[in-house]
């Protein structure tokens, strides 16, 4: 069924775990570590103090700056187009789509079930959960009716709400003296946090996670193993990586599948990049057609 793993990669993992020091490991990852940090350092430091939608201004500046400085000098060499043809860009497109709407489609229908928590030997603050890592109002759990399980009255609240995003508006608005209507402003924060998830965050978290990570664990000098070759502990590795950090876990695994499908098969970073980015861009359509920021 998966005769296309590893197929025409000439290499063989070392039999020994070669073992960089940790500041040369640093500098040799360096180009594929930075931008994620960057971006974190913005979004979940940052963004604590001052506005998030401003915050993702700096995040997006900054880690566009750090990523186009790695690229000048040549550093992402697995970013390359050659040997694709349209065929595969409509392979990712369709697994960029297809991901997104089975990432939306629960939530949409079900968020109740999808929040909802079934408490560890009766301990409401230790549950199981198809979603974590979000903050809800007090008292919005209650029990089913005849069952354990405790569903939210409520949705959570969210970092990106169209609240904090007309605050972040007037807030700019009044600090910066801009002579500009504060809706006008809401929506070019709005325009460039979509394109952030759309353009930015794909390519470095595929660097990342997809380009670097998957390949560190095969080998300590992960740029000398191909792109797109599999082992089960590299897979297993990198998709844990990917599904604990996203809070919809459970969607985050269906998702992650499909990318690796289209990673291992086309042995393309940049393929992963599209249709990551094609995911990006209709979950920040539909967030802000439905208001269901805490997608984002």
């Amino acid at each position: 069924m998966f005769s296309f793993l590893n197929r025409g990669l000439d290499y063989e993992p070392p039999k020994e775990r070669l073992v960089m020091p940790t500041g040369k490991l640093l500098a040799y990852a360096q180009p594929h570590i930075m931008p994620y940090v960057v971006y974190g350092i913005c979004t979940a430091v940052l963004a604590k103090i001052i506005n998030p939608y401003q915050a993702y201004i700096f995040a997006f500046v900054l880690t566009l700056l750090t990523v186009g400085v790695y690229f000048a000098k040549g550093d992402y060499p697995e970013f390359t187009l050659k040997g694709l043809k349209l065929g595969d860009w409509l392979l990712a497109f369709a697994i960029g789509v297809v991901g997104i709407v089975l990432w939306i489609l629960p939530y949409h229908f079900a968020w109740k079930v999808m929040f909802a928590r079934i408490p560890v030997f009766g301990n409401e603050n230790i549950y199981l959960s198809l979603t974590y890592g979000f903050e809800f109002a007090e008292d919005a759990f209650h029990k089913a009716q005849g069952a354990l399980i405790l569903l939210p009255s409520e949705l959570p609240k969210s970092s990106y709400s169209a609240q904090i995003l007309q605050v972040g508006a007037a807030q700019m608005k009044d600090f910066l003296h801009l002579n500009m209507d504060a809706g006008v402003l809401a929506n070019i924060l709005l325009a460039i946090r979509i394109a952030g998830a759309s353009l930015m965050v794909p390519f470095f978290e595929e660097l990342f996670s997809r380009s670097a990570l998957t390949r560190f664990c095969v080998a300590e000098k992960y740029k000398e193993v191909p792109i797109g070759f599999y082992t089960k502990k590299s897979f297993l590795i990198a998709m844990g990586f990917f599904i604990l950090s996203h809070p919809w876990w459970f969607v985050a695994l269906i998702w992650g599948g499909l990318i690796f499908l289209l990673y291992y098969y086309k042995k393309s970073i940049p393929l992963c990049i599209f249709a990551h980015g094609v995911s990006n861009l209709l979950l920040g359509l539909y967030v802000v057609a439905t208001g269901n920021y805490y997608l984002w």
